[in-house]
């Protein structure tokens, strides 16, 4: 690849970047009209300034050992 082509698929990947995070950010109500996986995509490259929520976790359950023996 020479330098050119490089600096093209530079340059439309951050084009393709700011439409999707204009389309996130300031237009959700189209945004959100995307098949899921476009969506979520879509979301997962943009400037996220909510926090991530936190994987779900299951509180552990302490075990007691048996009184039987």
């Amino acid at each position: 690849m020479d330098t050119e082509n490089v600096i093209k698929f530079i340059a439309m990947g951050l084009v393709f970047w700011a439409f999707a995070n204009a389309c996130v950010k300031f237009m959700p109500e189209y945004a959100t009209q995307l098949p899921l996986p476009v969506y979520e995509f879509f979301y997962s490259i943009t400037v996220n300034t909510e926090p991530n929520p936190s994987t779900e976790t299951i509180p552990l359950e302490t075990i007691e050992p048996d009184s039987d023996s």
